[in-house]
């Protein structure tokens, strides 16, 4: 019975997880889960340090969040333009998509609008609508790659928690 328990929370965990891509902290819900677990179990198989390197891997997760789409369209040839409005076009889309459609709405919005602030303020920059549209859609791409990484490292969480507790 023990196992089932253990494997039904590194389940729930990964489920909790994929809420990154809706645009919620699935990493941070996760750690909560795993905090709760550890007091539970009196912090027997998953003790502080563990904790805080975990934190600690999260904490990175957002840093990366925040500006791998934002170095990724800089490195393909946006002007600062571009990157401003890829950085700023997500969180307005965020924000947008969150009181339009709450949950799906911020993840789906944040990437319409990174491409949308990037294509907008290029084109601004340059008056050539295919050079704007390229830079909306390497806006959107550095979107997605950095929503996987933050997911990724999500995992990295959870395989430390499965490794201590298994």
């Amino acid at each position: 019975m023990h196992a089932i328990g253990h494997a039904a929370l590194y389940a729930a965990l990964l489920l909790v997880n994929l809420l990154i891509f809706v645009g919620l902290p699935g990493s941070w819900i996760a750690l909560a889960g795993i905090l709760i677990y550890g007091a539970a179990t009196r912090f027997a198989s998953v003790g502080w340090r563990m904790l805080l390197l975990m934190a600690a891997i999260a904490v990175v997760g957002e840093i990366v969040e925040a500006l791998l789409g934002v170095v990724y369209v800089a490195r393909k040839g946006a002007t600062r333009w571009g990157v401003f409005g890829a950085f700023a076009g997500g969180i307005a889309g965020a924000i947008v998509g969150t009181a339009i459609l709450p949950v799906v709405g911020s993840f789906v919005f944040a990437f319409a609008g990174a491409f949308g602030g990037a294509v907008l303020l290029e084109y601004a920059k340059y008056r050539s609508l295919d050079r704007a549209l390229q830079t909306g859609f390497f806006a959107f791409i550095g979107k997605l790659l950095a929503s996987l990484v933050k997911f990724a490292l999500g995992l990295v969480i959870i395989g430390l928690f499965v490794y201590r507790t298994w």
